[in-house]
């Protein structure tokens, strides 16, 4: 259950992470390889979340588009999200193809793409978490009314079509099943078999009259359930609760194990795990059974990916810095870069690797509640070929 606090507290900290550069944890030592910054993009309204396409020719960027009025705290704009279409160049850098590829979204964060065809949807589908929470309309006011809301799940392809959605709101197939409503779904992986699996926050649900119920936990969609969903039917699913801590990024490692994280205190929420790291098997999320973090008190975690078989988070409240897992330990490193680098909120990052056995690490940087000026930044590091090798 949402923190009623959760806006205030949302608001102040992602403003907070704004500000922070390059401080280092104290029990966060540097890992061994340092990235190469290749770009900084500044050509975004909060950016959330990237993905690369499956030919990895195109990078696409959800741009979150947060209300930009401090004195308002932490709000999603009503239909100002939209997703930015970019070419991989030779060199690793971005190039804009179309700024608003597809336009009018709420709260479009987090993406993942498709390993295999469905019915419905062709390998190479896009799929894109639509959070509604916390939402307020362009002039400032807060959306109360909860007939408004439609969190979903968006698939589209690379030239921008929508080819369907996964509702999550009230009455859906989704919130019958559960008894909650994904609010604030933040981030979505697939396996290699084409199941599908979404990290629910359960934030924002308070704004509304009456409150809306919803609740953290981790979704995971068969990929024989996806075409019924999307079309409004029911459809066998599996729900892991996490009723503390908000599971922000997720993503699923070589092994076929789901990795997740908790955002916690950045979001208002209590957090046990001050920032924790989970993985879970699909028994487990087909049980229910949550079990202990691997690791804890990093601050509050957001974008979660693979390196090879080192793992990705990216950590909002303490130091602003993507924080790297190798896959043999428990101990966490920060990541440094061959020179200084200020990331402003890093977030849902997608990795790439290239021809040449080098990685792209793109790292979208949701600046919270700073006034909206199109200039937030996408930075692309590279990371070499044995990054994974500590």
């Amino acid at each position: 259950m949402m923190n009623p606090t959760a806006r205030v507290s949302l608001a102040g900290i992602l403003a907070l992470c704004a500000t922070t550069g390059l401080a280092v944890a104290a029990d966060l030592q540097p890992y061994a390889h340092k990235g190469k910054v290749l770009q900084t993009l500044k050509a975004f309204d909060n950016p959330e979340g990237a993905i690369f396409s499956e030919d990895g020719r195109y990078v696409f960027v959800s741009n979150a588009a947060e209300l930009g009025m401090p004195e308002k705290g932490f709000h999603f704009t009503h239909n100002a999200g939209y997703i930015s279409k970019l070419e991989v160049q030779p060199d690793g850098e971005l190039k804009m193809v179309n700024q608003k590829l597809i336009a009018g979204l709420t709260g479009p964060l987090g993406m993942a793409v498709s390993p295999v065809a469905t019915r419905k949807f062709p390998k190479g589908t896009i799929f894109l978490a639509e959070a509604w929470g916390p939402l307020a309309e362009a002039d400032g006011t807060i959306v109360t009314d909860p007939s408004m809301i439609d969190p979903k799940v968006v698939a589209f392809n690379t030239e921008g079509e929508i080819l369907g959605a996964i509702k999550l709101g009230k009455g859906s197939v989704v919130e019958k099943s559960t008894g909650v409503v994904g609010t604030l779904a933040n981030a979505l992986a697939f396996d290699k078999t084409g199941n599908l699996y979404l990290a629910e926050t359960g934030i924002g649900g308070a704004q509304y009259k009456p409150e809306v119920k919803t609740g953290g936990g981790v979704y995971m969609f068969p990929v024989s359930s996806l075409d019924a969903l999307a079309d409004g039917q029911a459809a066998p699913f599996s729900y892991l609760p996490v009723p503390d801590g908000g599971p922000d990024g997720i993503e699923v490692g070589r092994d076929g194990v789901i990795n997740f994280n908790t955002v916690g205190a950045a979001a208002g929420l209590n957090d046990p795990a001050q920032g924790g790291m989970y993985r879970v098997r699909m028994q487990e999320i087909q049980s229910g059974k949550l079990p202990r973090p691997f690791n804890h008190d990093l601050g509050a975690l957001d974008g979660c990916d693979f390196v090879g078989t080192a793992r990705l988070d990216t950590e909002i409240k303490n130091t602003g810095s993507v924080v790297v897992t190798p896959f043999w330990t428990d101990t966490s490193y920060m990541l440094t870069y061959d020179h200084p680098l200020k990331l402003t909120g890093p977030a849902d990052i997608a990795v790439r690797k290239m021809s040449d056995g080098t990685y792209l690490l793109v790292i979208p940087q949701l600046s919270a509640t700073s006034p909206n000026k199109v200039d937030n930044p996408v930075t692309v590091v590279q990371l070499p070929a044995d990054f994974d090798r500590f």
